[in-house]
């Protein structure tokens, strides 16, 4: 691989960690270079230049440089609002960013959702509907990764989706008028399947489908495994949990 140097880069840090005793490990979604992974060298030190600005939902400019798969972090300093995200909706944001982690390949750019998670976190930094904000920006992950949802027409017939009519949808396949007892299969009305599609006009009962048929997906997608995230917000928020209409949040 030859060697790279990249500065001014707009970008988020999705996670991080302990590299070594003065130094941290950080994994980074760019708009124009995609995932990546770079040391902060020295950045645990108190004389730091990074100290205190390698932090998630701060809008940052970034460099790096390194001829292989991790990089030296070379840059970070706040370019935008600091979004301070809380209780629900912070949770919300480290759901996104492991989202990121599983799904989005290094060094793929992906300018669009770069774009749409910057939308989504400013939504939650405001208050607004985490669950409408869930949905849109999980949606873009999947078109982009190329696992999108089938939002137009009935996987059999080829008709297009109506609003009146009942479905099953079948991760990694589509949605199916004729009911099948396969596992796996969500049912959903097409009213919200149009929502998701035209990403407004969620009411109530979409929003409750539509967590449960991309829940399914990832579920489908992930072969089962937990998100992490998921499992340290049931513990910590588990009255929010309890008193949420279907007994969760995501």
């Amino acid at each position: 691989m030859s060697m790279t140097r990249i500065k001014g880069e707009p970008g988020f840090i999705l996670h991080r960690r302990p590299y070594s005793e003065s130094s941290l490990l950080v994994d980074i979604f760019s708009r124009h270079h995609g995932r990546l992974t770079a040391i902060a060298k020295g950045a645990r030190g108190l004389k730091s230049a990074f100290r205190g600005m390698i932090r998630p939902f701060a809008l940052t400019t970034l460099g790096w440089s390194g001829k292989g798969e991790v990089k030296t972090l070379t840059q970070c300093e706040w370019a935008g609002p600091d979004f301070e995200l809380k209780g629900p909706g912070l949770y919300c944001g480290f759901y996104i960013n492991e989202l990121l982690l599983k799904f989005i390949q290094r060094y793929d750019p992906h300018e669009r959702l770069f774009d749409q998670y910057l939308k989504s976190i400013i939504g939650l930094n405001q208050g607004e509907s985490t669950q409408g904000i869930l949905r849109v920006f999980e949606k873009a992950l999947l078109n982009e990764t190329g696992y999108g949802l089938q939002l137009e027409r009935d996987h059999e017939s080829g008709e297009a989706l109506q609003p009146e009519q009942q479905y099953q949808y079948r991760p990694g396949m589509g949605a199916f008028v004729r009911i099948s007892n396969e596992t796996g299969g969500v049912m959903v009305r097409g009213s919200s399947l149009i929502a998701l599609r035209n990403e407004q006009g969620f009411d109530e009962t979409a929003l409750r489908e539509l967590k449960h048929l991309h829940r399914a997906v990832f579920q489908y997608l992930l072969d089962g495994k937990t998100l992490a995230s998921r499992m340290v917000f049931s513990r910590i928020y588990s009255a929010e949990v309890s008193r949420a209409p279907d007994g969760a949040l995501v």
